[in-house]
């Protein structure tokens, strides 16, 4: 320890030696237990000549785990990014400023199926508890240079992209990012000149962070309504490579009908942070968001969009989409991506059961009736890929 260090006291002196111990970190963080870990978190602090008891750790772990110590700034805030087993996880607002908390992975994958499943998997370790980090915004400036995403993933939502988020992801060198919330946040800053575009790349960067130097490629998938923001992610990444997923909007209706994701609940949504004007809505509302977002892809032709219909799934995923992305693959990784196709992207232990027909027959007439326009839509994306696959690679 150095001598500024000494002037702390005790539980931050332990805290900045673990940052500096990626092997302590790296047994620490994934013990789960309780009980094990005040056994080895009093361990280490013995081990550092630090005056912190077993039953000291209890007393702040218990503390930090209400929900009030949740929404809090966390107590270890640094100017800099924490070391490379820290991903941002969230983006709170802290005395007029935006900053960044971080969680330790605990030496784990990205491979929920999404995101912030991920985040509420690691958020309740022990280190985490004690261990969640804060940086101002600028910290994400260390990641200004990272490699840009191999390939973006828009869809129109009830259309297999979890399911093409976890074919990708059966690689272990993929990192895939499944719709993480902060990046949606700093999406809708950026959308309202809070802050400028390029900050979405950093996150980005910071999100797609090689944690075990196995990192081979970088993908994102994205929410359903950032179709409305194609130009300025396109902008950030122009050589990256996108495709856009679509469904029979019936299907799709009837998912939302059962379950209505944020976008088709009027009001939900900012719009106004993507540059749509909800005032503009008429007819059904889901109708009219899912055609807003499919003209919103349907308005970018660009060499670099490849159209997907959920009909061509799994097999799209290696006869199309990959190529597309430019990545090839060895026959394990193939195995691995096909037998992924297999499952029940949002549950997968289960194996996948089509359900285009129930959709079908479950759909009413005044259904129907209401979908006209974006049955158009569908029409025209359609036509784009078919047109597409009938010219020359």
């Amino acid at each position: 320890m150095t001598a500024a260090m000494f002037e702390l006291p005790p539980i931050d002196r332990l805290r900045a030696a673990l940052l500096a111990d990626e092997a302590a970190q790296l047994a620490l963080a994934p013990l789960d237990d309780l009980g094990a870990f005040l056994d080895a978190i009093a361990a280490y602090a013995s081990g550092l000549g630090l005056p912190l008891s077993r039953e000291a750790f209890a007393v702040g772990l218990a503390r930090a785990a209400t929900p009030q110590a949740d929404l809090a700034l966390p107590a270890l805030r640094t100017t800099n990014a924490p070391p490379r087993h820290w991903l941002p996880v969230e983006l709170k607002r802290h005395q007029g400023q935006v900053v960044v908390e971080w969680l330790h992975l605990a030496g784990q994958p990205l491979s929920e199926s999404f995101f912030e499943e991920s985040v509420r998997r690691v958020r309740t370790l022990p280190f985490n508890r004690l261990m969640r980090c804060a940086t101002p915004l600028s910290a994400l400036d260390e990641f200004a240079d990272a490699p840009p995403p191999d390939g973006l993933v828009f869809h129109m939502s009830r259309c297999g992209s979890t399911l093409v988020g976890q074919m990708l992801g059966a690689v272990p060198e993929n990192i895939v990012l499944s719709e993480p919330p902060l990046l949606d946040t700093m999406i809708r800053l950026a959308g309202r000149g809070s802050v400028r575009p390029g900050a979405i790349a950093k996150l980005a960067g910071a999100l797609t962070r090689s944690r075990d130097d196995r990192a081979a490629h970088r993908f994102i998938k994205l929410d359903a309504w950032h179709a409305f923001v194609l130009p300025m992610l396109r902008a950030l990444w122009p050589e990256t490579p996108w495709i856009f997923l679509y469904r029979d909007p019936i299907e799709v209706l009837v998912s939302q009908q059962r379950r209505g994701g944020l976008h088709v609940r009027p009001g939900a949504l900012p719009l106004d942070a993507y540059g749509v004007d909800a005032a503009q809505a008429t007819g059904s509302y889901p109708v009219w968001i899912l055609d807003h977002i499919c003209n919103a892809a349907l308005s970018q032709p660009d060499a670099r969009r490849l159209l997907v219909n959920y009909s061509q799934l799994p097999d799209a995923l290696m006869s199309s989409i990959l190529p597309h992305f430019g990545v090839a693959v060895d026959p394990a990784a193939a195995d691995a991506i096909v037998a992924a196709g297999t499952r029940y992207s949002k549950m997968p232990g289960r194996n996948f059961v089509a359900d285009s027909q129930a959709k079908q027959r479950e759909a009413s007439d005044s259904l129907r009736r209401s979908a006209a326009p974006l049955l158009d839509t569908y029409a025209r994306l359609e036509a784009e890929r078919l047109a597409q696959a009938a010219m020359p690679a």
